[in-house]
């Protein structure tokens, strides 16, 4: 490959560039072989001469129809992300659409997540519970940033995703295709108690601040008037003193397990 072929490839860790070029990474021989499992589009797979000669990889190199390119392991690692490189690398075309046809429950709603490692974990969590549709705003971070498609674990290829400057709309949308919408809420229901059906919707909010205003009165205003909340009790008699919450992604893996494991 040639040197500005590499520099646009290394571009690609930002949002930016994957936003122009509809392009992005998938890294680690672990994400790669999800990836060709899943007929994902992948343009190309790079590898280094001295990860070549691993038979797995070899492998994984016999079963895609992308091009295989091999170049030096110092050229992999300006290009990627990961602290530490496995010695393969894909470049795939964008999944996220931002146009949202049909949407078809169960579906997840990202509001303002921003640690990649958390969106990738939720798309993850998503994908085994048989989520179908996981939908971000502007504000939740890039699905395909490479954090959050290594923490993804190739659950990226197993949903729809879509991105959209607010969620408000969706919901509305929602509403009006008799889809019940949920959200991850200290005020609301207790999840032992909680049970949505199929036919739902589940919205998490920022690691920080929890569900937009935005979001929280839209969900607040539907009937049963004030209801359409769930929370996770902590241990009895009041939370511990050190922990203020769950980290996003875990509630989330515990609402999903309990609405559709």
């Amino acid at each position: 490959m040639t040197r500005q072929q590499l520099k646009d490839l290394a571009a690609l860790t930002r949002s930016r560039a994957r936003r122009e070029h509809g392009r992005f990474l998938v890294e680690g021989l672990r994400s790669v072989e999800a990836a060709v499992q899943a007929s994902a589009p992948l343009e190309a797979v790079l590898v280094t001469a001295e990860a070549a000669d691993d038979p797995r990889l070899g492998r994984l190199v016999a079963q895609t129809d992308a091009e295989v390119h091999t170049i030096a392991a110092r050229d992999l690692e300006r290009i990627g992300d990961a602290r530490t490189s496995q010695g393969v690398l894909a470049v795939a075309r964008s999944v996220v659409r931002d146009d949202l046809d049909s949407l078809e429950a169960p579906l997840l709603l990202l509001d303002g997540v921003q640690d990649p490692g958390n969106v990738g974990a939720l798309v993850r969590t998503a994908a085994w519970f048989g989520i179908r549709t996981v939908v971000g705003d502007t504000a939740t971070a890039d699905f395909e940033s490479p954090k959050a498609v290594r923490a993804s674990m190739g659950g990226i290829w197993d949903v729809a995703l879509a991105r959209v400057p607010s969620l408000v709309p969706v919901l509305g949308r929602l509403a009006e295709a008799g889809v019940t919408a949920w959200g991850a809420d200290l005020g609301g229901t207790s999840v032992g108690e909680w049970g949505p059906g199929a036919s739902a919707a589940l919205v998490m909010g920022s690691e920080a601040h929890g569900l937009s205003p935005e979001v929280s009165d839209w969900l607040r205003r539907q009937p049963p008037v004030g209801s359409r909340f769930v929370f996770i009790p902590g241990v009895e008699g009041g939370q511990p003193r050190g922990v203020e919450s769950l980290n996003v992604a875990v509630a989330g893996a515990v609402l999903m397990s309990r609405w559709l494991g």
